[in-house]
């Protein structure tokens, strides 16, 4: 008799570091619970089992794993309060001990159902998360008193791991609330940005929407060059906010049709200076927007403004802008000249090429919109603004620009 005492200890150990491994697997939580219920149930050859998790706010414990039980999801435990001061934490409670008891009275259906035979309160941290429910056993009634501790001690992992899981549900809950939170800001933050933009071009009576060009353009090449997606939104809103400090330019002066005067070219070279100031002030949440702004009309050489910064000192970010800024405005009307066409803007561009312009940003953004009208890409994202100005032309796309 010792002998197969000694044997059952031994089992006991060994499926307890079973469980062990169970409820510290990276198996999903309801996987995870229907292993170690298989693991405790057939540790002390149980065949009907249920183990049950308790939610404070329906005062219910509900099935979340059960073995040789019928219908389970939908048996549950109505638990008060005082119920759950009477419970021994952790410890089984045979269910003859249990009939009479509130807890039996309310639920005796829901134990009838599940088979209930001996009842363990599972607790973590004095705090009741469920219970573990077994049915008859197949070799016999009565626990030993090492089946006993063995079984208290598989109670008291089932119990972490329902207080881990809750915990991690409770997490889970509270990063998609973020989450959902963060969206509608970034939402209102877009519609916000694009309300500016919208603005912006109501004062120039050439440039209605060129904003928004800008910004698709920026955001098409960057996606090209493979930033990220934070990144590839932060030049999009870049593009929609450039021109924000024309805002407090005389809309006499940028629309007018004569040549402008000295002073008056130093006053719309403000903008970008103008636009810094305006937006330095703002929190975004979108990394270099500003700088990208302060940057969109500075060259290569050096000989762009307001900081005339070369090459070497511009962001990728700020040479993107300018090609999309200047790109843009080439293909529509200005006040004093007309829009070239596209063969004739990819000239320019090619003529800039190293001066103005950056070489592969140059290169990247003309094989991109070749690309678009020869309908190599998946979805366009260049073609359909140019479309909607009337600014395609009818010569093969691979006419367009040579590197």
């Amino acid at each position: 008799e010792r002998k197969t005492d000694l044997t059952r200890l031994l089992f006991s150990i060994s499926s307890l570091a079973d469980l062990g491994q169970e409820v510290s697997s990276a198996k999903d939580v309801e996987e995870k619970m229907r292993s170690a219920l298989y693991v405790v149930s057939g540790m002390f050859s149980v065949p009907r089992a249920a183990l049950l998790a308790y939610t404070p706010r329906r005062r219910c414990m509900e099935v979340l794993a059960g073995k040789g039980v019928d219908a389970a999801p939908d048996i549950r435990l109505c638990v008060d309060a005082v119920h759950l001061k009477s419970f021994p934490m952790n410890e089984l409670v045979a269910c003859d001990d249990l009939a009479g008891s509130p807890l039996y009275e309310r639920n005796r259906e829901a134990f009838r159902r599940l088979g209930t035979k001996t009842f363990v309160p599972l607790f973590a941290k004095n705090e009741c998360v469920g219970a573990l429910s077994l049915g008859k056993r197949l070799s016999r009634n009565a626990y030993l008193r090492s089946e006993k501790d063995a079984l208290k001690a598989a109670a008291h992992q089932l119990a972490i791991t329902l207080q881990n899981a809750r915990l991690f549900l409770k997490l889970s809950e509270k990063v998609a609330e973020n989450k959902r939170l963060y969206e509608n800001m970034r939402q209102i933050y877009l519609d916000t940005i694009q309300a500016f933009a919208a603005a912006i071009d109501f004062k120039d009576d050439y440039t209605k929407n060129h904003s928004l060009r800008v910004a698709t353009y920026a955001a098409a090449v960057a996606g090209d060059l493979g930033w990220q997606e934070k990144d590839i939104e932060a030049i999009y809103i870049a593009g929609l906010l450039h021109d924000i400090g024309k805002i407090v330019i005389d809309s006499g002066i940028i629309n007018k049709r004569d040549e402008l005067t000295t002073r008056e070219r130093d006053v719309i070279r403000t903008h970008p200076q103008v636009s810094y100031s305006i937006l330095s002030k703002i929190r975004f949440p979108w990394k270099n927007v500003v700088q990208f702004i302060r940057h969109h009309h500075e060259r290569i050489d050096g000989g762009g403004y307001p900081d005339s910064l070369s090459e070497g000192e511009l962001s990728e970010g700020a040479k993107i802008l300018n090609l999309a800024d200047a790109f843009d405005a080439m293909v529509t009307d200005r006040p004093y000249r007309d829009r070239l066409t596209l063969e004739e803007a990819f000239r320019e561009i090619r003529r800039c090429r190293g001066t103005q312009f950056d070489g592969r940003i140059s290169d990247v953004f003309c094989d991109l919109l070749r690309k678009e009208m020869d309908g190599d890409v998946m979805q366009a994202r260049i073609l359909p603004q140019l479309r909607k100005i009337g600014a395609l032309q009818l010569e093969p796309a691979g006419t367009l620009y040579e590197a």
